[in-house]
């Protein structure tokens, strides 16, 4: 692992949102600053709530979240979380509630709800299974998949995978991996089956996972998806309007422009262009008109366009080298991005740290 990524807790896939927000008067293919959040945040998460207003939870060593009001442009604090977490996985359930899973060392088994109605947290069922950066899935039956992750205890990465049943607030093991993963991806196909793809497992040669896999809700196992082109992890994953998954960038000790596409109709993977600029720890959002934005951690961003399979760069950023931003997709086409962390050493070179920002801005296309 590079010391990059031992200095980082940890790399997930980016939240992707949609809500109502006023507009924003920008030219096309460029960057405004939009309004910053109450708090620092970096392994935070994203929300839509059901009336539109957005929650961004954790990301910090305090219990901490807060609500976007989009008619109205302010931050709110909600009640305190029953734990302080980052890098844990959320999921809109069908009620309107929010399931927060892990994200606290000492407490990896833990989950809670947010509920809107109260603007309150409460603690529900623990996990089988504690896990450190799992990924969460909201299934069409209304129960949520929680896939992988790191064993707390002893590092290793998890195969096991499970479910939250809202019907009764209890999760039960299902099928298990054919890989243990973190740092990885699990994205909804459109006909209801999960694919899980990327990620690292320290007992895997070269540590980087090129194996994919699928799950099906109806039998609760996993198949082959075959195997990628390139391993890697924390890389931004998006699923294109025509149901085809498009996995981009990421690290593989050093960050990689190369990009692949998975088609769940022939089960099978196949390169694309590579982006002009390499991104990792970076949200990927699919456009109103089918293109992809990849942005974040470096100075620019890289929109692709699936009949061409090539990219663009976008125009400069406002805020820069932002990795684990949250990008959230606006009902007017534009984009936000909001938190994440700037990574910087001192002039020895022996300190380094990641510097959580409040900033949020706004691309639009």
């Amino acid at each position: 692992m590079s010391s990059k990524s031992i200095l980082r807790a940890i790399a997930i896939g980016p939240c992707l949102v949609v809500l109502s927000v006023q507009a924003v008067s920008a030219s096309s293919n460029s960057w405004a600053a939009g309004p910053s959040m109450r708090a620092a945040r970096y392994g935070h998460s994203v929300t839509v709530l059901g009336d539109g207003r957005i929650l961004m939870a954790g990301g910090g060593s305090n219990p901490d979240a807060e609500v976007y009001n989009p008619t109205t442009g302010t931050w709110s604090p909600t009640g305190p979380m029953t734990e302080s977490r980052a890098e844990h996985a959320a999921v809109r359930l069908a009620d309107g509630r929010v399931l927060v899973v892990s994200g606290n060392y000492y407490a990896a088994s833990s989950t809670e709800i947010y509920d809107p109605a109260t603007n309150s947290w409460h603690a529900t069922a623990r996990l089988n299974v504690a896990r450190n950066y799992p990924q969460a899935v909201l299934l069409n039956d209304g129960r949520v998949l929680v896939v992988g992750g790191q064993n707390p205890s002893t590092g290793d990465a998890l195969s096991s995978t499970e479910l939250y049943n809202p019907a009764t607030g209890a999760w039960s093991l299902t099928g298990s991996l054919r890989t243990g993963r973190y740092y990885h991806s699990a994205t909804l196909l459109k006909d209801g089956t999960v694919l899980v793809a990327t990620g690292y497992n320290p007992a895997v040669s070269g540590g980087q996972v090129t194996a994919a896999e699928r799950y099906t809700p109806a039998t609760g196992k996993w198949t082959s998806a075959r195997s990628m082109a390139g391993a890697r992890r924390s890389a931004a994953v998006v699923r294109l309007q025509d149901g085809r998954v498009l996995v981009a960038g990421g690290d593989n000790y050093g960050t990689l422009s190369s990009a692949e596409i998975y088609d769940p109709a022939s089960n099978s993977w196949q390169t694309t262009g590579s982006m002009v600029v390499g991104l990792a720890l970076s949200p990927g959002v699919l456009l109103p008109d089918g293109r992809v934005l990849v942005a974040g951690s470096s100075y620019d961003g890289d929109v692709y366009q699936p009949s061409s399979g090539t990219w663009t760069l976008t125009g400069y950023q406002v805020f820069t080298d932002l990795e684990e931003s949250a990008a959230a997709l606006l009902p007017n086409g534009t984009v936000m991005f909001a938190g994440g962390a700037t990574f910087g050493c001192d002039s020895t070179g022996d300190y380094c740290q990641y510097t959580p920002t409040n900033a949020v801005q706004i691309y639009t296309p």
